[in-house]
């Protein structure tokens, strides 16, 4: 693989302004790309942590309770410009999604050449995990920019002599952990890398990589003065995903899942392609080690969720920061090999062929074959049931409304506009409802209460705050006749008065027959 010695590069190109064709073709071409997403993404209802997030918008903070702030504070800017919409909530992902594509074609142009960043930027378009977060607002959008902008900076300063790209650097650390905790590995990746070169190593002790860890740690102090004040929460949070809150134990069948869902999350051969370039890249032998720039940045990320996913799984996306680093390896590598080969040609054209029909089942052509298992039905309908609940508010005329989980409320909350939306008390724990303030309930206050809970009952403990529960009815969400989850409605009211115990907590199942009540029923939740 080709590869140059920093002392070897031309003086640097700046990061972000196009100077030759190669660059403004480029940038012609990650516009038309977001305005095609940006239309795309106005096809889709918001998933329900996108409007969770919308939520925490609503209520500016320095952290949140699962969080960092920057999504919400993203998001807050988006619909300050065009309104508590689906457009000012992703708008930001799309032009985000402009940002990563220039900077996966910057870094694989300064660390290889040009047709590597081009091949690079492609792959990003295509890959299903790059191609859906560059759609839909979620902490992985500005993660992946601030990594990547983080990796950029770096590198420019080992080739430029001012210390101002290592403040860079940490800025851009800083500004990914607010999205995404992970953010924080970058500069162990960038130390394990420094250590690696004797001709380096003398960096990892100088006043410039102190410069950079001291502006990554500005990041953390709105995180640390946060939680200091709310009890920790997030630490809690943080534990308890990761398994970390009960006793280690080894649980094959979720390291299979961990590794199954890496692989369907990127296309399998695009995976595979993916380790194998990382891998190689540990081997990088060039004065400059490009490659092995890149998998230091790929390791640490994936090899810590790998462990934990002993225990218990990591979600597809949570390595996502890393993979993003092993994809410009990547590129470098198969395109080197393939030029070379014949099997690598045949290998990289058929990833590619399973990667774009995977990513173009994503965006809808074709769904209609994955039936229930579609993952685009999770953005299907959430508006159709807010008119419902809408209509069921005009009749009854509640005092606030109560979603069965976080997910529910965050849609109900952001497709009726309303402010009153709660979750039950005693799902808060652990939530950023917790921090908020909730509802009150009185013998003369009456509460909507809308579920998507399959035992289709008002919860025991709802009841002890509501004891009347009247049904009110319920409906499909669905989308072009295809029915995704059944909701229900009732009137909850805080006297007991005229209280008939059978009936009043029942409502008829989607399939006919009647489901009551029974002390003690658990009940599922999202959160």
């Amino acid at each position: 693989m080709h590869s140059r010695s920093v002392e070897d590069l031309p003086s640097s190109r700046p990061l972000f302004l196009p100077l030759t064709r190669l660059d403004w073709a480029m940038a012609a071409g990650f516009l038309l790309i977001a305005i095609f997403r940006l239309l795309y993404a106005l096809t889709l209802d918001l998933l329900p942590d996108e409007a969770h997030y919308w939520l925490w918008a609503q209520h500016p903070a320095l952290s949140y309770a699962t969080k960092g702030p920057v999504v919400a504070w993203m998001i807050g800017l988006g619909t300050l410009l065009f309104g508590d919409s689906v457009l000012g909530v992703r708008i930001p992902s799309v032009l985000l999604s402009v940002g990563t594509g220039w900077l996966f074609y910057r870094l694989g142009q300064r660390l290889f050449s040009s047709r590597c960043g081009v091949v690079a930027a492609a792959l990003a378009a295509l890959l299903p995990i790059f191609a859906v977060g560059s759609v839909l607002m979620t902490i992985d959008s500005p993660s992946v920019f601030f990594w990547l902008l983080a990796a950029a900076w770096f590198w420019e300063g080992l080739e430029n002599p001012s210390p101002w790209p290592w403040v860079a650097s940490g800025l851009a650390v800083a500004a990914g952990f607010a999205a995404k905790f992970v953010n924080w590995f970058e500069p162990l990746s960038f130390a394990l890398f420094l250590l690696h070169s004797r001709k380096m190593r003398s960096w990892l002790f100088s006043t410039r990589f102190l410069l950079l860890l001291g502006s990554a740690s500005i990041g953390l102090l709105p995180f640390l003065a946060w939680n200091r004040a709310h009890g920790g929460i997030t630490i809690a949070h943080l534990l308890h995903r990761g398994g970390l809150h009960e006793p280690f134990t080894l649980q094959p069948a979720e390291f299979a899942k961990f590794w199954i869902e890496q692989a369907l999350s990127l296309s399998p051969l695009a995976f595979l392609a993916l380790l194998w370039a990382a891998v190689a890249g540990l081997r990088d032998r060039s004065s400059a080690r490009p490659s092995l720039f890149l998998a230091s940045l790929f390791f640490p990320v994936f090899l810590f969720y790998a462990i934990l996913s002993l225990h218990q799984a990591a979600k597809a996306n949570w390595t996502v920061t890393g993979v993003s680093a092993a994809l410009i390896a990547a590129a470098a590598y198969w395109d080197d090999r393939a030029r070379r080969s014949s099997w690598a040609r045949i290998f990289v054209g058929a990833g590619l062929i399973l990667a774009l029909v995977e990513t173009a089942f994503l965006h809808g052509l074709g769904s209609g074959l994955l039936g229930p298992k579609d993952p685009l039905l999770r953005a299907r309908g959430w508006a159709q049931i807010a008119e419902e609940a809408e209509r069921q508010a005009s009749l009854t005329h509640p005092d606030f409304w109560i979603g069965n989980d976080y997910a529910v409320a965050s849609e109900i909350a952001f497709y009726t506009h309303r402010k009153e939306v709660f979750v039950p008390s005693f799902r808060k724990q652990g939530t950023q409802f917790a921090l908020w303030p909730g509802y009150h309930a009185s013998p003369r206050r009456r509460a909507l209460y809308i579920s998507s809970e399959t035992e289709g009952t008002v919860p025991a403990e709802l009841l002890r705050e509501f004891p009347d529960a009247r049904y009110l009815g319920g409906t499909w969400r669905q989308w072009k006749g295809r029915r995704i989850e059944y909701f229900r409605f009732w009137l909850l009211g805080g006297s007991s008065e005229n209280r008939t115990d059978a009936g009043h907590n029942s409502s008829v199942s989607p399939g006919g027959g009647t489901i009551t009540s029974r002390p003690g029923l658990s009940s599922r939740s999202r959160s």
